[in-house]
């Protein structure tokens, strides 16, 4: 073969090899992939919003060609090819952000991403595809608006009904075993009674949700139990006005009638809530001594007046600048008329309680260039102050005892609080602030006896004292937070210096304690790529106490059980760490965590024998909290809602946990047991407005070494229809559906055998709801706005 034709075959081949090459380099170009990211959050409140939906249109036909949905961070981050498409941006209840026809070309980062929001969708609409409990980075949320068993009832009720949270019957609220800190819109409640009759004050229907807060250094350290519940109040529910009017009705007497009002405009928001409330309560109580043949059967008539208004403001000076102030009064009157019954004789006490609140607040926030730049300042004054009268008649077989007593109680309360949040870049900021907490409270208490042969009444032993209770709080915190891919992390440490004065006239020593404590708070969290999330929290807390656990005096009402402060009582610490699991199937929702719970020297409330009789010859008991033992908690929660169509629900909430008291002053109260504490429901809602929820909560015995409260099964119902084309609706629920909700105790305290049974009436309450000028959309209106493709069925999932 010639040299001329080897040439020519080898020109023609690397022709060839030329146009394959150029060839295959303009189809990579065509086909090469880019990445697209970026952070979706709400315009208003500039918090990260969760599954917003992004898609990539086709231009022509507008067909989605690709997608994703925003982290827990509001973060986004996918792959397309190179080309021109029409991006869009969607979360319910906001508007569509959209970028038409735009050539993508290269990575491309589009940064914060601001959706503005239209009218709130209405709770009754959005309640099929609505969660009751969501997860995110730092806490859960419990939308207590979009539960119908709330309707009718108070934020105490909102609290009862929380997931993992527990009221009892006296008003003391708990979580996990452990103590809980309420703010109400992240503003700590201060109050006489820890703040139980502001909460049963405030009507359910102004309230919007509940967020269970994984405690961190930038709240207050104390309260244990590991979390905090923020009550949030209802405020911007659309533009111009609108709000909710609702009246109630019950048996026993249960009669209310609650308003809240919105306003909101470019340059205001306007916001305020009106309750009337009066309840009549009646409680049964026997009480057995079998040592001693003793048996006392006592009715106790709780009758409550109570007025609240609130009235706050949110004034926008401009678009960086936010002045807020609100004022609230809130005044009660409480009548409680108890029948105590012994074979001997008979105990009547009427107990006549005015109390009343005034509290004022004023916020300022500033924000820098960067949207997560700013600096907010809040301030607070509270007063409650309260007026008590007890009269007692006892009737025996020789001649009557008349006796009193007076208790008047004054508590002021200053918080102070500076927040600064500097953000490095879009996944890291640092936040620094300080607190200061200031609480001064006064207590004159007298009790006395009618003496016949003087004519007048005369103080009974040392049961006549006025004591004086000063706290003082510096708080300083500095936390670090940071993001990096589907890794989110938070570290901190809070250091809080307390100074705390006791004073009595019965005594020229006044008790000072001062002591000063860090505490620090980690928390960090991953986000997988099937929508599951898994966080871990640690965080140390304080538990100081309450202007009731140190009041020398708390009640006469009866007098051979008899309940007391202790003004010796120390505060004490508890550690607390949490994995959290939260995973999203198609139909089904699980929310999980493993908990422990370490605490030192804890509260505990125990019964003695005071070495003092009756005059008829009884043994004299009183109620007094101490520090003893410590107190460990290991356990569970498991949170799960399966729903079966649109019309029909499940949630059950589990959470088992062991308990280990140990160390404790008196050996006999150490304890090791097992708890339970569950809930069931059944939620059916049908397409003609009709909603039906039936509950059942099983609380297992807890055994505290000498005293067990045994198993509590109780039942709950609510029916609720819509009216006037869901305008309005009309509920109806029953408490305790089987009237078995009954508290049984046992006690072997002070070497002696007690029984205590305690029962309440069951409860029946209608309320009628009416809402003005708020947007309501149909599921099929909605429809119209989304495309019903894999994505939005997604989001709508989830929201």
């Amino acid at each position: 073969m010639s040299y001329a034709k080897i040439d020519r075959m080898r020109f023609f081949s690397l022709l060839i090899i030329i146009c394959c090459i150029t060839v295959a380099s303009g189809q990579s170009d065509t086909n090469r992939e880019i990445t697209l990211s970026g952070k979706v959050i709400d315009a208003e409140t500039k918090a990260p919003l969760e599954y917003a939906t992004i898609s990539i249109h086709n231009s022509a036909n507008d067909t989605i060609i690709s997608g994703t949905s925003t982290n827990k961070q509001g973060k986004f981050r996918f792959e397309i090819q190179v080309g021109t498409y029409t991006l869009k941006i969607r979360f319910l209840s906001f508007k569509t952000y959209e970028l038409t026809s735009r050539s993508f070309t290269n990575d491309l980062n589009l940064g914060t991403i601001e959706l503005q929001p239209e009218n709130r969708l209405d709770e009754i609409e959005v309640v099929a595809d609505r969660k009751l409990l969501e997860t995110k980075f730092n806490k859960k949320i419990y939308n207590a608006s979009s539960d119908i068993a709330n309707r009718g009832g108070s934020a105490l009720d909102v609290l009862n009904n929380t997931p993992s949270v527990r009221v009892d019957d006296d008003g003391t609220i708990t979580a996990r075993g452990g103590n809980t800190s309420v703010l109400i819109d992240g503003k700590p409640q201060f109050g006489l009674d820890n703040g139980t009759d502001i909460l049963r004050a405030i009507p359910s229907n102004s309230i919007d949700r509940v967020e269970i807060i994984t405690r961190s250094a930038k709240y207050s350290a104390e309260g244990g139990g590991g979390a905090i519940l923020n009550i949030i109040t209802k405020k911007r529910q659309g533009k111009g006005l609108n709000g909710s009017l609702e009246i109630h009705g019950g048996i026993p007497d249960n009669h209310g009638l609650s308003t809240f009002i919105n306003e909101d405009t470019d340059k205001m928001n306007l916001y305020s809530t009106i309750s009337f409330n009066q309840r009549d309560r009646e409680k049964y109580t026997d009480i057995r001594q079998p040592d001693f043949d003793f048996d006392q059967n006592r009715v106790d008539e709780n009758q409550r007046n109570s007025f609240l208004f609130n009235l706050g403001s949110d004034f926008y000076l401009d678009d960086k600048n936010t002045l807020s102030a609100s004022f609230l009064i809130n005044s009660n009157n409480k009548n409680y008329r108890s029948e105590l019954i012994e074979p001997d004789f008979v105990r009547n006490v009427d107990d006549n309680d005015d109390g009343s609140r005034i509290e004022a607040a004023l916020g300022f926030v500033t924000k820098f260039n960067d949207n997560e730049h700013e600096l907010a300042f809040n301030f607070k004054y509270d007063n409650s102050d309260s007026e008590n009268n007890t009269g007692i008649t006892e009737v025996q077989s020789t001649d009557p005892i008349f006796q009193k007593s007076t208790k008047d109680q004054v508590l002021d309360n200053f918080l102070a609080q500076l927040d600064y949040k500097l953000p490095f870049d879009e996944n890291k900021n640092v936040e620094i602030g300080y607190k200061g907490t200031f609480r001064f409270y006064e207590n004159d208490f007298n009790v006395s006896e009618f003496d016949s042969g003087i004519n007048d009444f005369v103080t009974i032993g040392t049961l006549d004292n006025r004591i004086g209770y000063d706290e003082k709080i510096h708080a300083f915190y500095g936390m670090y937070n940071a993001t990096h891919d589907k890794l989110s992390y938070s570290i901190g440490l809070r250091t809080e210096i307390s100074a705390i004065d006791l004073s009595q006239s019965s005594s020229v020593n006044p008790i000072e304690k001062k002591y000063t404590d860090i505490f620090p708070s980690a928390t960090f969290g991953y986000q997988f790529n099937d929508d599951s999330y898994l966080s871990i929290n640690y965080s140390r807390s304080i538990d100081r106490p309450t202007a009731a656990q140190i009041n020398p005096f708390i009640s006469f009402t009866d007098e051979r059980f008899q309940t007391v402060g202790n003004q010796n009582l120390n505060p004490f610490y508890t550690n607390y760490l949490e994995v959290l699991y939260d995973h999203s199937f198609d139909k089904l929702t699980l929310v999980s965590s493993f908990f422990l719970n370490f605490a030192s020297d804890q509260f505990l409330s125990v019964i003695e024998n005071t070495g003092q009789q009756t005059a008829d010859g009884q043994d004299i008991f009183r109620r007094i909290p101490i520090n003893s033992g410590d107190k460990n908690v290991l356990g569970i929660d498991l949170d799960l809602t399966y729903r079966f169509s649109k019309n029909f629900r499940l949630n059950t909430y589990i959470s088992p946990y062991h308990q280990k008291i140990k160390n404790a002053i008196d050996p006999n109260y150490n304890d090791e047991s097992i708890i339970w504490y569950a809930t069931g429901s059944v939620d059916i809602m049908l397409d003609n407005g009709l909603r039906m929820n039936f509950t059942h909560i099983y609380d297992s015995p807890i055994p505290n070494g000498l005293t067990e409260r045994r198993t509590i099964n109780h039942s709950n119902f609510t029916l609720s229809k819509d009216l006037f084309n869901k305008k309005a609706f009309l509920t109806f629920r029953i408490n305790d559906v089987f009237s078995s909700k009954k508290f049984k105790y046992e006690s072997r305290e002070a070497n002696t055998l007690t029984f205590r049974d305690v029962r309440f009436e069951n409860q029946y309450l209608l309320t009628f709801t009416y809402r003005f000028n708020q947007d309501r959309r149909s599921a099929k209106d909605r429809s119209k706005e989304l495309d019903l493709d894999k994505l939005e069925d997604t989001q709508d999932k989830k929201f």
